[in-house]
């Protein structure tokens, strides 16, 4: 049925065409009658009906037969023209197809891109496009060091091993480009001066072409997308293929910014978990290892749970910060039970502002909860509490348990912590997790 309906459309869409293309000829064929063939045919009938008997009662039957010959060669000249125009119509109804083609390719190109978050992938992404796009032999991307007056290659695709893992902002094309922010098109290397073929970038391609454009917003230049073509494919870059590049680059340069504000970020945050890890051990140094540890065992439960990456991160986060509480408490008086049943609480409300942990504070505050209802803060059961929440509750009593440096007088060998978890399994545990974590105990060596 699919096919059916399939082949249907298609069909209707080759006929929409043709009638499309006949609908345009119909036009020209009906310019040429107005303006050629009926003015043509009115002569052709004056000189039969008026001209042709006055010659012939004059005696200048010569000048008939040339004004005869005149219409003829007239007429000719008409259906040339007529002919020779539609054809370079056509031809250019064809050209302007094409680059429309082109064009929604570029867009459907820049969707694609616009939904890459590595940095990497997209780089290389961008180049593989725009060498489809154009043809072109091989591509690379440069990319601005920190300290803007280099280029490090990032990525390159068929153009063989790279001898040279950075140049000078100004050296070569590349330079060239990002200094100055302008497109360049040599189709022969060797009549520019910017091109310098002594840099031995790529020992192993004959560089006959190079068409390069910057990665650019306003003044803000990240580098240089840059296409190649060898000697031996002997092929030239158009001006359509500029055109295209600087779209592409355009478009890729807001991707890149993006990317680049997403590590920026990434990299921020690393640094400040590390940040607040450094704080939380401080304040309990007898507990050695014991959120990293806490993390580990919460990773090899979300992954046999099949939890997807956006989950696996919340979790991970979760599991190293789950007792940040810890850092605005007053442990000079000591731990009584009270101060500890408020760190889920306070770990909640100094998380909860941060948007991009937002997935992480409920975890935080519910980490004690038991499955019967029995926990705190707030007295959640079963479902109610979040699964990530249980995973780790599941996964920090395992590490007090096992850890020889936490609380417990008495350090427990895995087999006797799993036989541990399983006697509140129901009540204070979710039977699951408890599950899961005697299934991955077996193969665990305790740090």
């Amino acid at each position: 049925m699919n096919n059916g309906n399939t082949r249907s459309r298609v069909q209707s869409a080759k006929k929409r065409s043709l009638i499309s293309r006949l609908g345009l000829f119909d036009q020209y064929n009906l310019a040429f009658i107005l303006t050629s063939i009926i003015p043509l045919a009115i002569l052709a009938y004056i000189v039969i009906k008026y001209v042709s008997p006055a010659l012939i009662m004059a005696g200048a039957e010569t000048t008939l037969v040339w004004l005869k010959i005149l219409i003829l060669f007239l007429l000719f000249l008409a259906v040339l023209g007529f002919f020779i125009s539609r054809a370079a119509t056509h031809e250019t109804v064809d050209k302007v197809n094409q680059y429309n083609r082109k064009l929604k390719h570029l867009f459907e190109i820049a969707q694609s891109l616009s939904r890459q978050v590595h940095l990497d992938v997209l780089l290389q992404d961008i180049v593989k496009s725009a060498i489809e796009m154009t043809g072109a032999s091989g591509g690379l991307v440069l990319l601005r060091n920190d300290d803007r007056s280099t280029m490090r290659f990032e990525v390159s695709m068929g153009t063989g091993a790279i001898t040279v893992k950075e140049i000078p902002i100004g050296a070569g094309v590349a330079g060239w480009v990002a200094e100055h922010g302008e497109t360049v098109v040599l189709n022969d290397v060797t009549s520019d001066s910017r091109y310098q073929g002594d840099l031995d970038i790529l020992p192993n391609f004959n560089t006959s072409a190079i068409l390069a454009a910057p990665l650019a917003i306003g003044p803000k230049n990240f580098g240089t997308l840059e296409l190649l073509h060898r000697r031996e494919d002997a092929l030239v870059f158009t001006d359509e293929d500029a055109s295209i590049l600087r779209s592409l680059a355009g478009q890729a340069s807001i991707f890149i910014e993006n990317a680049q504000f997403r590590d920026d970020q990434q990299n921020y945050f690393i640094h400040v978990t590390e940040i607040l890890l450094s704080s939380l051990e401080g304040t309990r140094t007898f507990w050695s290892d014991h959120l990293k540890n806490t993390a580990r065992y919460s990773y090899l439960i979300g992954k046999k749970l099949n939890l997807p990456d956006n989950q696996m991160k919340t979790l991970h986060y979760a599991a190293l910060l789950h007792d940040i509480g810890f850092v605005k408490i007053n442990l000079r008086d000591g731990l009584s039970r009270k101060l500890i049943e408020l760190h889920p609480e306070v770990g909640y409300e100094m998380i909860r502002p941060i948007i991009l942990w937002k997935e992480v504070a409920p975890i935080i505050r519910y980490h004690h909860e038991r499955y019967d209802g029995s926990g705190y803060p707030h007295n959640l059961q079963k479902d109610a509490i979040p699964l990530g929440a249980r995973i780790l509750s599941v996964a920090e009593t395992f590490d007090v348990l096992t850890n020889r440096h936490s609380y417990r007088q008495e350090t427990l060998g895995v087999e006797d912590a799993i036989l541990e978890l399983k006697a509140y399994s129901g009540t204070q545990f979710d039977p699951q997790i408890v599950q899961i974590m005697a299934e991955i105990a077996t193969d665990l060596v305790l740090i």
